[in-house]
């Protein structure tokens, strides 16, 4: 388990370091922020416009921070990084688990902020802010787990831009399950990732039940689990020089 941790730190550490982290959600929070100018040309519905505008700003931020990834795992391949971590007493499985959760804290943490920082804006620009929108950035938050599982999953065996690719489409083609016309591909091939959007319920103020987000935040970790199994099945199995 210190192994892990170990992999693990090393890269939330050298993510949350970076300045230009905040410097964006700094300006996510200003993008957020501005919808409440926007209450003639709303139509009165700025209210609703900043939650939407929210969640989306938060939903690319975590998409981004899975994608990330992508590049740092080949990158430490090509360089003999990795096989120097693995010529110790870590293995493959600890790096790569250490990996998916490096990456995730670092999104975990970077959403949070972008999500605590809504309820400040809203809070002040309008009044509380309400139950289900903070149900609808909670599963922001999480969703980063199972992205993040995408993005280890292709950058274990493919070249960094052809993994960040794929990674993305996967990522898309999840979030579009609700409107797609070959629901085939849904039927455990490609995740559901649509489960974790509540934004038309946080706009309008819908009740949901604390049941839903629950099993939701499980299944992403369930699923976060078994690509991780398939991952280091693959990793494995590689050939490091």
């Amino acid at each position: 388990m210190s192994e892990v941790m170990a992999i693990a730190s090393g890269t939330w550490q050298r993510i949350l370091r970076m300045q230009v982290v905040y410097f964006l959600v700094l300006c996510v929070l200003i993008l957020i922020g501005s919808a409440y100018r926007y209450d003639v040309l709303s139509l009165g519905m700025h209210k609703n416009l900043m939650v939407d505008v929210s969640l989306v700003l938060n939903s690319i931020a975590a998409i981004l921070i899975a994608v990330s990834i992508t590049f740092e795992i080949p990158r430490e391949i090509r360089e003999g990084v990795a096989s120097t971590l693995l010529s110790k007493p870590l293995g493959r499985t600890h790096y790569i688990v250490g990996k998916l959760v490096g990456i995730s804290v670092s999104g975990i943490v970077i959403t949070l902020l972008i999500a605590l920082g809504f309820c400040l804006v809203f809070s002040t620009a309008f009044d509380k802010v309400g139950m289900s929108m903070i149900q609808g950035h909670l599963l922001v938050v999480a969703s980063v787990i199972p992205m993040s599982a995408v993005g280890v999953l292709f950058a274990v065996f493919v070249p960094d831009s052809l993994a960040a690719i794929l990674t993305a489409l996967v990522i898309w083609l999840g979030h579009s399950a609700s409107i797609t016309t070959i629901p085939v591909l849904y039927g455990g091939i490609i995740p559901d990732f649509n489960l974790f959007n509540l934004k038309a319920e946080a706009s309008y103020g819908y009740t949901i039940q604390w049941g839903y987000v629950g099993l939701v935040i499980l299944w992403g970790i369930s699923f976060a689990v078994f690509l991780t199994s398939i991952s280091t099945l693959i990793f494995n199995k590689k050939d490091l020089k």
